[in-house]
């Protein structure tokens, strides 16, 4: 890459995140009450029997967090439905599909039967997990206790894995678990729009097990006590690493091991919740970041951004030894397949969740009891 190419592009220094501002303080702070009193209000309506969650004709895992931003998932999601396969079941998947564009009130994708994961009708998430795992039926869309209805009737599963469910109390779930990320935490412990929490900390107690992810990129032991001070000493806490998997060249003609990049200057661009993990694996394989292309979650990649990252892949050599200068996440690369005029020059980084061996006996063990209630 030319210096004068370099200079044109390069982002700023990704930073922590700051608080609000002082001025705004008030206003928050009233704004997190009232969002505080909703949640609270709806949550004993639950819990009082007021209104009643839908119970699935088989058993489901619910996937979830306390705080916004990523918590790895899609990763953990991705996971369970490959060891329930391998343990010989029927999953589904039921997910939101967060910022997909489609009109349609529930959809359902299933790739090896030749069903379309669009991105953008879909969101990125979801259709990220249906090219992984094609043999999976994933439903997408808000009323997912109407999601578990049709799967019943038209895929017959003998589990379901519920995708950012903690919240989600309109359907009844057997396995409830809660995801922390080790790289943030809990935040400053407030609730929105003050602090990161969707819920009160004590709404953890719900869950039957904690997850502290992506522990090999963050502090999970010190992440283990603010849960253990926040929650009580009642509920099992396990850990799982978050992982390269291997290297993959965005046209899909040629992969490459995660040891490739050792040694070698790349540029990474990205739209995630949090960069600085996508970054510290990197680097923990050897590579030398140069730059950081920073999108904000979700990114819906413009005409200008294709213009840009492919100006810059212009610079870039071919070839089959040709060092890997640009680098992308999976989450992106499923928006940016099929878009690029030099999509070979691209490479994106595949990663895997790796639970304890605590976490995997309590998972496979679920996962190999489900099939009835």
């Amino acid at each position: 890459m030319s210096a004068a190419t370099r200079r044109a592009h390069r982002s700023a220094p990704v930073s922590p995140a700051r608080g609000p501002s002082p001025l705004l303080w008030p206003l928050l702070f009233v704004l997190s009450l009232l969002y505080r009193l909703a949640v609270l209000l709806r949550t004993a309506a639950y819990a009082r029997g007021w209104l009643k969650p839908h119970r699935a004709a088989c058993p489901v895992i619910s996937v979830g967090n306390l705080a916004v931003g990523g918590s790895g998932k899609t990763p953990l999601v991705e996971y369970l439905l490959r060891e329930s396969l391998r343990a010989g079941k029927r999953p589904v998947c039921l997910t939101r599909g967060y910022r997909g564009h489609s009109r349609a009130a529930l959809m359902r994708v299933r790739v090896s039967e030749g069903l379309p994961a669009d991105p953008v009708a879909l969101g990125d998430e979801p259709a990220m997990l249906a090219r992984r795992n094609p043999d999976v039926t994933l439903y997408v869309g808000r009323a997912r206790q109407s999601a578990a209805r049709l799967a019943a009737l038209w895929d017959a599963p003998e589990l379901i894995v519920l995708d950012d469910g903690f919240q989600h109390l309109p359907l009844a779930r057997d396995l409830d678990l809660l995801l922390i990320d080790a790289e943030r935490g809990l935040g400053n412990g407030r609730l929105l729009p003050l602090g990161p929490l969707r819920e009160p900390l004590r709404a953890g107690r719900r869950a039957d097990a904690v997850l502290i992810t992506k522990a090999n990129l963050g502090d999970a032991q010190a992440v283990r006590r603010q849960v253990e001070q926040a929650l009580g000493g009642g509920l099992p806490v396990f850990t799982c690493d978050y992982t390269p998997r291997r290297l993959k060249r965005l046209d899909g003609a040629a992969e490459r091991p995660p040891c490739a990049l050792a040694g070698q200057p790349v540029n990474l661009v990205c739209g995630i919740a949090s960069p600085t993990g996508f970054i510290r694996s990197v680097e923990q394989l050897g590579a030398q970041v140069a730059t950081v292309r920073c999108y904000p979650d979700h990114h819906d990649y413009g005409s200008d951004d294709l213009e840009w990252l492919d100006a810059a892949l212009a610079e870039v050599a071919e070839g089959a030894d040709a060092p890997l200068r640009w680098l992308t996440t999976e989450k992106d690369a499923v928006k940016l397949v099929g878009r690029l005029r030099h999509p070979q020059r691209l490479w994106l980084l595949e990663m895997a969740v790796v639970p304890d061996a605590d976490a995997r006996a309590f998972l496979i063990e679920f996962i190999e009891k489900s099939g009835i209630l």
